[in-house]
């Protein structure tokens, strides 16, 4: 005996179209959500090198001139000094608004955050990426349901 099963799909070209608004709903999500996650690594990374994180006093000589820093200890975030690596540090975003970057220009940003032969890292980017991590998973988390919670309509 031979059985015949058929089935029809009612509505496709909607259930097509709900798809592809999902798609861009989707990007959209991404896009937003990589902009929220960037200003917050963005933020966080000034905050910690504007923060004092202890040290010891040292004297430096620029131009014939001396004055006193507070160098950090190493493996803690390096101390402001001149202010330089602060306003260095700066984002930008890349594949639509799906790639975020934040980081310094200056050579010296790489070389406190992963030291050199004479010096021991003082890294202030990965902590800060440490620091934000729950929040940056948190925040793509939400998109993500977001867009989920829109296939069901």
């Amino acid at each position: 005996m031979r059985v015949k099963v058929a089935a029809k799909i009612l509505n496709l070209s909607s259930l097509q179209k709900k798809l592809a608004a999902i798609d861009k709903d989707s990007q959209k999500m991404m896009v937003k959500s990589m902009q929220q996650a960037t200003f917050l690594l963005h933020k966080t990374a000034i905050e910690l090198v504007q923060a004092d994180s202890g040290g010891t006093s040292q004297v430096r000589y620029t131009n014939g001139r001396s004055r006193v820093v507070n160098v950090s200890k190493p493996g803690n975030p390096p101390n402001t000094d001149t202010g330089r690596l602060v306003q260095s540090i700066k984002f930008d975003f890349e594949d639509g608004g799906l790639t975020g970057r934040v980081g310094t220009n200056l050579r010296y940003g790489a070389w406190l955050e992963f030291g050199t032969k004479d010096m021991a890292p003082r890294p202030w980017l990965s902590t800060a990426l440490s620091m934000v991590s729950k929040k940056v998973a948190d925040i793509f988390y939400k998109a993500a349901k977001e867009v989920i919670k829109g296939v069901g309509k």
